[in-house]
């Protein structure tokens, strides 16, 4: 059976977007860097921003949204975005009254051979959603930008074989750093961004619920590292009894220099989305 490509082409604070394909659809969620970065990183796919069948937007921030306009002058491909932010993004998608189509949570866009549920997550932005995404049968799962664990977002995931998730920072180095209060506050909130204590919590229950491969994402290069994040992904895992295989099928405790667990009941590959560069769940 055809397994869909899963792929993040750009992770963190300063662009991101991912690329799934499977059977005659090609998408993409967020094209927050530029047309020629995308397409870049789309050619090193085997793709490019004419393959694709639609964009799927999950806020409208910057960093999820950058290269929106130049794209939708030269691309003719479908946009759907939450419905609280449709009017904001209209004046960037050209012919945007045929082209531009909002969603509601828990409502799925049905395309050739991928369906595609929207998921409402709470962050401070018009609106914001994460997707859980059916090829064939598997589910897979993307979402980011989540200032805490909301009941929706929980249901959402559970269940997804290979997930994208937000571990955005280490809680000491953001509040020991450089960010006023006002955004230290933002990020910290219900609203804000997940940490990498929440984001690990949460680990074991999605694999206990079927999933066998996890990317960290959105990592913030102000307030987290990719070891940091590794790091609290696989003690949390570990504490549970699951073992942690890197992309390169290494275990991840022993390249953070701790010995395995001694009763491993599952395992998982986990591995951290490059800010640029792709990383194929």
């Amino acid at each position: 059976m055809e397994q869909a490509r899963f792929v993040t082409l750009f992770s963190s604070s300063k662009g991101n977007a991912a690329y799934i394909k499977y059977g005659r659809d090609e998408i993409l969620i967020d094209c927050g860097v530029s047309a020629r970065m995308l397409e870049r990183a789309l050619n090193l796919q085997g793709s490019s921003l004419t393959s694709i069948s639609a964009l799927f937007i999950t806020h409208e921030h910057g960093d999820h949204i950058r290269g929106l306009e130049s794209i939708c002058a030269r691309i003719g491909f479908p946009v759907y975005a939450p419905k609280n932010c449709c009017a904001y993004l209209e004046p960037s998608v050209a012919g945007a009254q045929t082209r531009l189509h909002p969603l509601e949570p828990l409502e799925p866009v049905e395309l050739f051979d991928l369906v595609i549920c929207p998921i409402k997550t709470p962050h401070d932005s018009l609106d914001s959603c994460g997707f859980r995404i059916n090829a064939g049968g598997e589910k897979l799962g993307y979402f980011t930008d989540i200032g805490c664990l909301s009941e929706s977002v929980l249901r959402g995931v559970s269940g997804c074989r290979r997930v994208v998730f937000e571990s955005n920072h280490d809680i000491g180095m953001l509040k020991n750093g450089n960010y006023p209060p006002f955004l230290k506050k933002r990020i910290l909130g219900d609203r804000g961004h997940l940490s990498n204590d929440l984001c690990s919590r949460l680990l074991p229950h999605l694999v206990s619920h079927g999933t066998e491969s996890i990317s960290l994402a959105h990592l913030s290069e102000q307030n987290n590292r990719p070891l940091l994040a590794l790091s609290a992904a696989e003690y949390s895992l570990s504490a549970a009894g699951v073992a942690a295989f890197g992309a390169d099928g290494g275990l991840v405790a022993a390249a953070l220099g701790r010995e395995a667990p001694e009763k491993c009941e599952a395992k998982v590959k986990l591995q951290v989305s490059p800010v640029c560069g792709a990383a194929e769940l």
